[in-house]
């Protein structure tokens, strides 16, 4: 199937894509141009970026951060703070659906002796 013919396009020489002027393209009432506004707001949220890492109370990320998305797949490693110590794996990583999964993977010296949360 190829694209249709429209005056002023351009066609990649596999005749598999078309570039066209975005003024006067389409109507607004025009089911292509719905389709691909509805596809562009999904793959969004289908692709998972995360937006800025959690803010735990019991560790602070390794390096500094200066981004505010991150791809989806991405870790973070994590050091628990003054006065907690490390239970298990000290990352966060930003899962498909956009959030961060991560473990309390840090507690309290205190709880750790048996005496409860501080």
């Amino acid at each position: 199937m190829h694209p249709p013919r429209v005056p002023h396009a351009a066609l990649d020489t596999k005749r598999k894509m078309a570039a066209r002027p975005f003024s006067g393209l389409w109507k607004a009432s025009d089911p292509t141009l719905f389709q691909m506004t509805l596809v562009a707001g999904l793959l969004a949220s289908v692709l998972g970026d995360c937006g800025p890492p959690p803010d735990l109370q019991f560790a602070s990320p390794n390096n500094k951060l200066n981004n505010k998305d991150f791809k989806t797949g991405t870790t973070l490693k994590y050091t628990c703070l003054p006065g907690y110590s490390r239970i298990g794996s000290s990352s966060v990583t930003c899962n498909d659906r956009g959030s961060w999964d991560y473990r309390v993977f840090c507690k309290s010296g205190a709880h750790m002796m048996g005496l409860g949360p501080i």
